[in-house]
């Protein structure tokens, strides 16, 4: 991690991305807000309590508003991708996104995830 930031997605399958689509919320965030919830369950005996509670954990800040709201041109061209979902309400994403480019709203992580999303849906799956 000298030069670079290190990126984690050891599990990540299209296969693992469809089942974790069907699942309910409930068994990725649980009643109580606890992300991961289903995995950190499946580890529980395996992985040790006090690193599955931990909650101090911080990740890597990356400048993300300023690079995106740099490249709006391209971040709409990208969301305006033709999904033809029935639970990703596109106009209201371009609509947030256009909210927050203005400084009408404040800027959210979730701009990256609608981002990721799209393109990852529009590569791998449409």
């Amino acid at each position: 991690m000298r030069f670079s930031v290190e990126s984690r997605v050891p599990f990540l399958t299209r296969e693992l991305a469809e089942f974790l689509l069907s699942l309910p919320e409930a068994y990725l965030i649980s009643p109580r807000g606890e992300t991961k919830h289903v995995f950190r369950a499946a580890m529980r005996g395996i992985v040790p309590d006090e690193i599955l509670d931990r909650r101090d954990k911080i990740g890597f800040e990356t400048p993300e508003k300023e690079w995106l709201l740099g490249m709006g041109d391209t971040v709409r061209d990208w969301l305006r991708a033709e999904l033809n979902l029935p639970f990703f309400n596109q106009s209201e994403v371009l609509n947030e996104f256009d909210l927050i480019a203005a400084g009408k709203k404040p800027f959210s992580w979730q701009v990256w995830r609608w981002i990721n999303f799209s393109r990852w849906y529009s590569h791998f799956v449409a």
